[in-house]
This record gives structure tokens, C-alpha cells and sequence, in this order.
């Protein structure tokens, strides 16, 4: 019986091993032919399984458009053709074949594999931006419970740098499998040493910057959210500690990069020293603007969302930079402010403590008009106005007698920073409506000159 059994075995084996034709330098076998077979079914029983049970899961769990729906499809169906055909191709030991141009000498097959890594790169950017990104900005959106004063939608840029960390990464990847690394600039330093920057040096150079601006939208967006969320971290504060990581992490990533193209940092570090001396003589200004940047992110006396008033200049601080921030103001234009003013010059912070800002509007009346009606259309007025907080409470105040009128101020608090004006312009509208009503006179200034006949 076991005889047998080998006997089967080995009548098998010569049955699948035998040749039935050869094309060039492929040879076809039953076996080749029934492998390829079994594993082309397997890829398309994958495919299915893909699309009709892990597909409408992940459609189930996830908010994404129909439009990206299709697109995830298309690139499933290419990569599975890709690999289905690379697989019958190995079977069939067709990665000998080259193509020949010039000095050139590719085989076959790796462009079939520089094909399949771009595919993987499309699925790859489509996982990160449909799912990883996007889908926690979501989250994220649900779970706020109200509008931040300052809020950077960074959903945009965080999928363009995750593409195009992506795509240089398919880049790279290419270039390596059909090897094809040029040398670009190449130079000779004065010792003999020869400097070349190839292509996937500079490919490496670009992925680590990239690669770092991605660490940073993951530590800012998804890790420290979560923390500033918990510890009820304003968003001042939490705009100051993303700037310093950044400069910490861009710094880092840079010497690295620099180092990938091999240059010697020790000699650019001692270089950039002796540099910055002759440098900061010259810019002064420039460096007092650089750290009054950096004692602006550390004190956070000065925070973005904060309304300030600088030389007569009132608007909404949007951005502190290193060197100016950047503040709109009402007419919806942006002014460029050195931080140096910032911190050495008399700034009025509206909104340093609260967001509550207390108003004053002028108004004389005439003399003999009753005061007590005066206060109290005043105050009606106010009340009136849907702009104007109730808590804390708005008041009238006598302020003096003048000289020709009897003048008093109101007071009142609103969080309605931008439309202020309009506010008050409302006010006085209606104030003025109010007293004419109740026949009261508001005076204007009147000089009475007295002339005097000399005999």
C-alpha cells in the first residue's frame, strides 16, 4: 500500500514537472499551470472577501463619501491585478526578462513592482487621509461642545504632508528596485573628499522633514488634544507649547536631514557660531524680535484669540511668530506687529483675565433738564439692547458740570469685540430719539463775545 502510494507521488510529480511547451525561455508545466491557477483563485476569493465583508465594515464604522468609496474600489481591483500578475510571472520565471536601452539594463518584472509600490502608496494615502486624518477631525468636531475662539482647521495640510510623505516614500522605494541613483551635484572638497548628492539622498533629505511635520500634527492634534481637553488648557497656552514643539522638532529634523546628505554638522555648527556673532551685531532688531517671541510663547502675557489695542490699532491677535504677529483688525485686514512692541511697549489687552470688556459712551444735556429722567432713559436704552450684558450690570454716571452742559457717561460690558461701533452708533441713535421725545436738549458748545464801545 505504501509502495502505491509513492508510486502515485511520483507518477504526480512527473505529470505536473513535465513540459509541455516553451516560449523563448519560459517553460510551461501543468504544475506552473495549476499553481498560477490556485493562486489567481485565491487572489479573487481576497478581493471578494475584501469588498463585500471588510469594505462595508469599514463603511459602516466610517463618515466618508461615496466619491472615495469608488476610488478605494479602482485601486483595490489594480492592486490585485498587479499582484496576480506578478504572481503568475514568478511562476513562470519570466523575471529574466530585461529591457534593454543604452547603458540601461531594467528587468521586467521590477516595473511591474515599481507599478504595484506606487498602488500600495495610493492605498496607503487613502487609509491615512480617509480614516487616520480625517476621520478624527470628525470625532473630534462631535465632541466639541461649543466654537473655540481660535480654532486652525490643519485637516487639509496634515493629508497633503501625509501624501506627500507617502508618495517620496514611492518614490524612493522605485528608484531603489530599478536602481536608479543618479548622482546630482557632485563636488570635491579641498582634502580630496568627493561630495555626491544623489537622488535618493535628497529623496531621504525631503522624507525626514516631512516625516517630521507629521510626528508634529500626531503629537499636536491627537496626544496633546486629548491632554489640553482633560486639563482644561486654554487655547493660548496650547497654541504656545504646538509652536515651541515645532521649533524643537523642525530643528532636530533639519540637522538630520542635513546629516543624511553627508555634511559634517560639527564644522556647519561651528561655522553657524562664529556666524551668528557677526550676524546678531548687525540685526539686533531682529534677534530683540526673536526672543521677545519666545518670552511672548513662554509668559503667554500676549495669547492668540486676545484682543489688544496697540498705538490705536484694536483687533484679534491670529498669530506669534518668531520675529512679528500677526493681529486683524475690524476692517478685516492684518497688521504685522514686531514682537518687540509686544513686550516693551504699553500694549492694552482687552482680553487678558476674561473676555468681558466694559464701554463708555459720552452725553451732555442741557442745563435745567431733569436728571432723574435722564438716567433713566439712559439706562432703558441700554437694557434694550441685546448686544449688551446683563451681568455684570451697566450703569450711569454724573460725571461733572461743564460749561455749557451737564455731563454723564455710560457704562456697560459686551463680549461683541468686532461690531463695537456699531453698538454704540446704535446707542446714540436711539438715545437721541429717546430725548427728543422727552424734550430734552442736548447743547452745544456757544461763546458769547461782549463788545465794549471806548469813548
Amino acid at each position: 500500500m505504501l509502495l502505491d502510494y509513492i508510486y502515485l507521488a511520483y507518477m504526480l510529480a512527473d505529470f505536473l514537472n513535465r513540459v509541455l511547451f516553451k516560449i523563448g525561455l519560459i517553460t510551461v508545466t501543468p504544475g506552473k499551470i495549476f499553481l498560477s491557477l490556485f493562486l489567481v483563485l485565491f487572489l479573487y476569493l481576497l478581493r471578494k472577501g475584501v469588498k463585500h465583508r471588510l469594505v462595508p465594515a469599514i463603511k459602516k464604522n466610517y463618515d466618508i463619501t461615496s466619491a472615495e468609496w469608488n476610488r478605494l474600489k479602482r485601486i483595490l481591483n489594480f492592486l490585485f491585478g498587479i499582484v496576480a500578475t506578478l504572481v503568475v510571472l514568478w511562476i513562470f520565471e519570466v523575471d529574466q526578462a530585461r529591457i534593454e536601452s543604452d547603458n540601461i539594463s531594467i528587468r521586467a518584472i521590477y516595473l511591474l513592482i515599481a507599478i504595484l509600490i506606487f498602488q500600495v502608496a495610493r492605498l496607503v494615502d487613502w487609509v491615512m487621509s480617509n480614516i487616520f486624518i480625517h476621520h478624527s477631525f470628525v470625532n473630534r468636531d462631535k465632541k466639541e461642545s461649543r466654537t473655540p475662539r481660535f480654532k486652525v482647521n490643519q485637516e487639509d495640510s496634515a493629508i497633503r504632508a501625509g501624501q506627500f510623505f507617502v508618495y517620496v516614500l514611492a518614490i524612493l522605494l522605485f528608484i531603489r528596485v530599478l536602481n536608479l541613483d543618479p548622482a546630482l551635484f557632485p563636488h570635491e572638497l579641498e582634502d580630496g573628499t568627493r561630495l555626491d548628492f544623489k537622488l535618493s539622498s535628497i529623496l531621504i533629505f525631503i522624507l525626514i522633514i516631512l516625516g517630521a511635520r507629521l510626528l508634529i500634527w500626531v503629537f499636536t492634534q491627537l496626544l496633546l488634544y486629548n491632554v489640553y481637553k482633560r486639563n482644561g488648557i486654554d487655547q493660548g497656552a496650547q497654541y504656545s507649547i504646538n509652536q515651541l514643539l515645532k521649533y524643537v522638532v523642525y530643528t532636530i529634523a533639519f540637522i538630520v536631514a542635513l546629516d543624511s546628505l553627508g555634511i559634517d554638522m560639527t564644522l556647519l555648527l561651528g561655522g553657524a557660531a562664529a556666524l551668528l556673532v557677526g550676524v546678531g551685531l548687525g540685526l539686533q532688531s531682529t534677534f530683540n524680535d526673536f526672543i521677545s517671541g519666545v518670552v511672548l510663547l513662554f509668559e503667554r502675557s500676549v495669547e492668540v484669540g486676545d484682543i489688544l489695542d496697540v498705538e490705536g490699532l484694536v483687533g484679534e491677535v491670529k498669530k506669534i511668530g518668531l520675529r512679528a504677529s500677526i493681529i486683524e483688525i475690524w476692517d478685516s485686514t492684518t497688521v504685522l506687529v514686531p514682537n518687540s512692541k509686544l513686550v516693551n511697549q504699553k500694549v492694552i489687552n482687552w482680553t487678558h483675565f476674561n473676555d468681558i470688556v466694559r464701554h463708555q459712551i459720552k452725553i451732555g444735556v442741557a442745563y435745567g433738564s431733569d436728571t432723574a429722567l435722564v438716567k433713566k432713559i439712559l439706562l432703558e436704552v441700554i437694557n434694550d439692547n441685546p448686544f449688551i450684558l446683563k451681568d455684570p450690570a451697566s450703569f450711569v454716571r454724573f460725571e461733572d458740570f461743564g460749561d455749557s452742559a451737564l455731563d454723564f457717561s455710560i457704562y456697560f460690558f459686551s463680549k461683541s469685540y468686532r461690531v463695537i461701533a456699531d453698538i454704540k452708533s446704535d446707542l446714540r441713535f436711539e438715545i437721541d430719539r429717546r430725548f427728543r421725545e422727552a424734550n430734552i436738549g442736548i447743547p452745544f458748545p456757544q461763546r458769547e463775545i461782549w463788545l465794549r464801545k471806548e469813548n
